[in-house]
C-alpha cells in the first residue's frame, strides 16, 4: 500500500485482490460538478430574493433532489411545489451535464485501469438517471459502468447516511458489500457506506468536505483517502 502525505491511496494493484467491485458517487467524486450545484442554488435563490448560506449548502449537498426541493420550499416559504422546483433545477443542470461537466483529472485513467484489472464498476448517485447518463456518456465512460443506480431506481428518496443505495448497488452487481469499495466525497455518505459493511475511500472535494474542515472526519471512517485522482495512476 502506498502512502503519500500521510494518506493511504487505493492503487489498483493493491485493491484488486481485496475487492471485486468499485462503487463511485458522481457529483464531487468522479465529476467536477459541485460548483455547478452551488451556482444553480445561487441563481435559483437569487431570483427569489434569497442568498445561499453555508448551512443550506451543507444540507442540500448530502440530500437527494427531492429532499432538497422539499427543504428549499419549506425553508424559504416558496409557492412552487417540490416537483416544480425539481423541474426547474433539472432544466438548469441537464445541459451542463450533457455538454460541460467533466471528470476530475485522472479519474478516467483510474477507471480504465480498474476495468483492465477485471474489477466491476458501478455508480451510485442521487442524480436522476437522465443527468447521470448524460455526464457518463459525454465523458466517454458509460460503457465502463456495469451498473448505474440513481434516484430513479430508489423510487422515493436517497439519504446516503443510510446504506440502502449501496446495498442496492451491491445486490445489482452480485458482489457482497465487503467486496465492494465505495468512493465518496462527503462525510455522511462515507459513514453510510461503512455502516453497510462496505470498504470506503474518501475523495477530496472543496465543497464536499467544506473546504477541508471535514476532511479529518471523512478520513476517520475511510479505509483509503486521497485528494487528487492523478496520484493513483
Amino acid at each position: 500500500m502506498f502512502i503519500i502525505c500521510g494518506m493511504l491511496l487505493p492503487k489498483i494493484e493493491d485493491i484488486k485482490s481485496k475487492y471485486g467491485a468499485l462503487i463511485f458517487d458522481l457529483d464531487g467524486t468522479l465529476l467536477d460538478s459541485m460548483t455547478l450545484w452551488f451556482r444553480v442554488d445561487q441563481e435559483f435563490l437569487s431570483r427569489r430574493g434569497f442568498e445561499v448560506t453555508s448551512d443550506y449548502t451543507d444540507f442540500v449537498k448530502s440530500a437527494s433532489m427531492e429532499e432538497g426541493a422539499v427543504y428549499t420550499k419549506e425553508r424559504f416559504g416558496l409557492s412552487e411545489s417540490p416537483e416544480e422546483i425539481m423541474n426547474e433545477w433539472n432544466r438548469m443542470v441537464y445541459k451542463e451535464y450533457k455538454e460541460k461537466i467533466r471528470l476530475k483529472d485522472g479519474a478516467y485513467d483510474y477507471i480504465a485501469a480498474a476495468v483492465d484489472a477485471d474489477l466491476k464498476i458501478a455508480c451510485a448517485t442521487a442524480l436522476s438517471k437522465e443527468n447521470a447518463a448524460a455526464a457518463l456518456t459525454s465523458n466517454g465512460i458509460i460503457d465502463y459502468v456495469d451498473k448505474l443506480i440513481t434516484l430513479d431506481d430508489i423510487g422515493d428518496k436517497i439519504n446516503k447516511s443510510d446504506p440502502h443505495i449501496y446495498l442496492l448497488t451491491s445486490s445489482a452487481l452480485g458482489i457482497p458489500p465487503d467486496r465492494c469499495l465505495v468512493f465518496e466525497d462527503i462525510p455522511a455518505a462515507l459513514s453510510g457506506a461503512k455502516t453497510g459493511g462496505f470498504g470506503t475511500c474518501a475523495v477530496y472535494d472543496d465543497i464536499g468536505c467544506n473546504y477541508g474542515e471535514q476532511w479529518g472526519e471523512m478520513t476517520s471512517v475511510s479505509d483509503y483517502a486521497f485528494k487528487d485522482w492523478r496520484t493513483l495512476i
